[in-house]
């Protein structure tokens, strides 16, 4: 934009010096008038550079030049804007058109100066204009194509660091999935090998309590089983515990809401955005156990909707299926109550375990368990 003002301010320039060329100094109303129709149009076509508001001046121009000759100074910024507008005519219309206007508006203003050397002028300054506007375009044609360039490296930098995102993401997850199934194997193997091995040796060393007739022996034997009774104790908390790590909460959702596939249309939506400890993941995953067990016994409905969101402060577990049903509020608080199921009860005492709370609403939409967990300050 700056280029462009600065070739509308030599081309106004210029028509200052005919102006000053044509009056000898004596400048007159009509001069001041036609200096600033000159200034009008320069500034008029920068905010609106369309070819037919570059057009209608050109046309207006030439019967005021032949009845007006001052107004000759107004000839260069029309040839200016004349070739620098953008084109709406199709083809070679548009550049015929605007080449007869320039060459007629030049002519008209030669014929009407009166004086050689203000013809002269004239010519030269709107050729000027004419090589001012063509570069005018072509500097717009390079900024625009640089600027296009521009965004397309930025969108290309953008989709590709979009795409190693999601790679890395990817990545860590398969990573993630990879060390769950390897713990999971070694905790089976621990439970099937080593933890077999020790059940059988504690039998063994039963049986030889019971055949043995030394006091002294005896006492030895109990001391090694009370051992071994506290390592099999051991080993069997790692094994719960290594158990419960190598599961995935979104992938333990799924596979529990697969059953349902068979006979309902099932939704499962998941936003975790961090591994839940294995307290909060198996109450999570025991809740939807026993929504997904009341649907498939008693959901006269065909879709199924479970939702597990992470929250900042909570988690919210949804199930909903679109069977119909009376209007009935379940009292999930008191699981000493008899008037609830005990799946129901189930899903309030699951939630209460972590300080959280469940409802629990049938209606003629459907039947909605919405249960909320906090991540802190549990009772």
């Amino acid at each position: 934009m700056r280029w462009r003002l600065a070739d509308k301010g030599l081309i106004f320039t210029g028509s200052v010096l005919l102006m000053l060329m044509g009056t000898m100094g004596s400048i007159g109303g009509a001069d001041v008038v036609f200096l600033l129709l000159s200034f009008i149009i320069l500034l008029y076509t920068e905010l609106k550079k369309d070819e037919f508001f570059a057009l209608l001046p050109a046309c207006l121009l030439i019967p005021l030049v032949l009845f007006l000759p001052g107004s000759l100074i107004v000839i260069p910024p029309a040839e200016y804007v004349l070739f620098s507008c953008k084109r709406r005519l199709q083809g070679n219309t548009s550049w015929t058109i605007r080449s007869v206007l320039g060459l007629s508006l030049v002519v008209c203003g030669a014929l009407k100066a009166g004086d050689l050397k203000i013809t002269m002028s004239l010519i030269f300054i709107s050729l000027a204009a004419f090589y001012l506007a063509l570069k005018s375009v072509r500097d717009q044609k390079v900024e625009e194509e640089i600027r296009q360039k521009y965004d397309d490296a930025r969108l290309e930098s953008l989709n590709a660091r979009r795409l190693g995102e999601e790679i890395m993401k990817n990545t860590d997850n398969e990573i993630y999935t990879a060390t769950l199934k390897e713990r999971n194997r070694i905790a089976r193997e621990i439970h099937d090998n080593t933890g077999h091995m020790i059940t059988r040796v504690i039998v063994q060393l039963q049986a030889i309590k019971i055949i043995n007739k030394d006091e002294k022996v005896g006492e030895q034997l109990d001391s090694v089983a009370k051992t071994l009774d506290l390592a099999m104790t051991g080993i069997r908390k790692s094994v719960h515990e290594l158990h419960d790590d190598s599961i995935d909460l979104s992938i333990g959702i799924n596979d529990i809401a697969r059953p349902l596939k068979e006979k309902f249309e099932v939704a499962v939506k998941t936003s975790i955005d961090s591994p839940a400890d294995n307290k909060t993941k198996n109450v999570i995953l025991g809740i939807i156990k026993e929504g997904v067990t009341n649907i498939s016994k008693y959901s006269k409905g065909d879709k199924v909707l479970i939702e597990v969101v992470e929250n900042v402060t909570f988690w919210r577990i949804k199930i909903f299926d679109n069977g119909e049903n009376e209007y009935k509020e379940y009292d999930t608080s008191d699981v000493s109550s008899g008037d609830e199921g005990i799946g129901i009860k189930n899903i309030g005492s699951r939630a209460a375990s972590l300080g959280g709370r469940a409802t629990v609403t049938a209606a003629g939409d459907g039947f909605t368990v919405l249960v909320t967990i906090p991540k802190e300050g549990r009772k």
